[in-house]
């Protein structure tokens, strides 16, 4: 016997379903316009024909909106134009079937998946022809890094690209939206389904495989090739954009600075490039060496204010930015389902990061949901923040919490201390913009570890 639900249970299942912090904003609607965001002027220079192939890196923290402000990116693209999305992060959980073999990835594994991602687009989307002997020639140099494990399968690049889900959108030319007919702007779709019941076969990211340089016979062989099918989209006279998502997710230095800094693969790619990159790179040294691309970067939401940080009410201007990414996902939901002055505290706890604001309304419509309540109460919402901080304080020692109080008094100018870097990286401390960048504790930790003097 199936156990009967309350109608304010059925609301609040339907407020989780609507909080997934793991995906971005697929939904146009759900989408809200950030002020501080780098992603119109990025926008506006792919739409300006002079100056040749634009490169974009989107740096930011995991969490910050990157992924949801990518997309808003190549929505906007698709509508003078055709565009590639690729998801590295679902490509390696749900095909690769190894999410940690992305921590692992040489840029010629990157530049492969965007060649099986092109074959994908253009032969599902756009009703791309592609000549039989450009598909033989990009087999044959498949099969090449093959050699580097024996039991790999032979490298069939029409099979592997059915599998790599990809999004695409606008025209190639005069043909629109491809086989199905859709029209430009329709923005960006699935690129079909007609990798179901073909398996991936080629290891990415396996532990000890040999570095290659960009010297490497084999990884010019492959940049020849995919340049060659980017150059068969373009032919019909319209400029391709490929946007590439994930390669933010990877913390190893040395596998960044691989990446981004000794090789300029992906930036020699001949079309549009927009990919989300590593916090870490806009550290240090490390940024002003990245080749080939102009890197942006988007900080967290101000949901603090420098001259008080432990105050949550009424907050700092980012604010009005959760609560709006709230009211977009939830217009059809009783309108004070969370009351605003919770909203407001769920804001400021999330340290502005978006992602752990979905997070926390997700947190809180399970207790909800227990006590089917009408609407969202103090409980639910500090049972929620303090799940989420009792998580963040976790491995926090003396010299964490000393670096942070040096920098509660003084948040202009980073602490000059070896742990800074770890603790930007995994959020203990959080940019926010202004005119130059200034920096706070994550506000959970203001809550118990640094509380307000006095």
């Amino acid at each position: 016997m199936v156990a009967s639900h309350t109608p304010e249970q059925a609301i609040w299942e339907k407020l989780y379903e609507r909080f997934d912090p793991e995906q971005p904003a697929f939904k146009p609607g759900w989408r809200v316009e950030r002020k501080y965001s780098p992603a119109r002027d990025i926008a506006s220079e792919l739409a300006r024909p002079m100056g040749g192939h634009k490169r974009f890196m989107l740096l930011g923290g995991i969490g910050s909106g990157k992924s949801t402000e990518l997309l808003g990116v190549a929505e906007t693209r698709s509508a003078d134009g055709p565009v590639i999305f690729v998801d590295l992060v679902g490509h390696f959980e749900n095909t690769v079937g190894d999410a940690t073999a992305l921590q692992r990835v040489q840029p010629w594994e990157v530049l492969l998946l965007v060649g099986l991602a092109v074959v994908h687009a253009g032969t599902a989307r756009f009703g791309q022809m592609w000549p039989k002997e450009l598909l033989r020639r990009f087999d044959e140099v498949g099969r090449e890094f093959t050699d580097d494990d024996n039991d790999q399968p032979s490298f069939d690049a029409a099979k592997l690209a059915s599998t790599v889900a990809v999004l695409a959108g606008g025209a190639v030319g005069t043909l629109v939206g491809g086989p199905v007919g859709a029209g430009v702007g329709a923005g960006l779709v699935a690129a079909g389904t007609a990798g179901a019941g073909v398996q991936w076969r080629f290891k990415l990211g396996i532990p000890g495989r040999r570095a290659r340089s960009d010297q490497d016979a084999r990884v010019q062989r492959l940049l020849d090739v995919v340049n060659k099918l980017l150059g068969e989209l373009q032919a019909h006279g319209s400029k391709l954009a490929v946007f590439v998502d994930g390669l933010d997710r990877i913390a190893d230095r040395d596998r960044i600075r691989a990446l981004f800094v000794e090789s300029a693969l992906l930036g020699s790619l001949e079309c549009d490039v927009v990919l989300t990159g590593p916090i870490a790179l806009h550290w240090g040294s490390l940024r002003k060496h990245v080749r080939k691309f102009t890197t942006k970067i988007l900080t967290n939401a101000p949901v603090v204010r420098r001259d008080d940080p432990w105050s949550w009410e009424p907050g700092g201007p980012g604010v009005t930015l959760c609560v709006e990414v709230y009211r977009r996902r939830t217009a059809d939901l009783p309108s004070e389902l969370i009351p605003v002055p919770l909203l407001h505290k769920l804001a400021y706890y999330s340290g502005g990061r978006l992602r752990e604001f979905v997070r926390l309304v997700r947190e809180l419509s399970g207790p909800a949901w227990d006590r089917s309540l009408t609407q969202a109460d103090e409980q639910v919402v500090n049972h929620a923040i303090d799940r989420m901080r009792e998580e963040t304080e976790a491995g926090l020692t003396k010299a964490h919490l000393n670096v942070l109080r040096e920098l509660l008094r003084d948040p202009s100018e980073l602490p000059n201390h070896d742990l800074v870097e770890e603790m930007l990286d995994v959020c203990l401390i959080l940019p926010y913009p202004n005119e130059s960048e200034w920096y706070l504790p994550h506000p959970l930790l203001l809550k118990a570890k640094l509380p307000k003097p006095g």
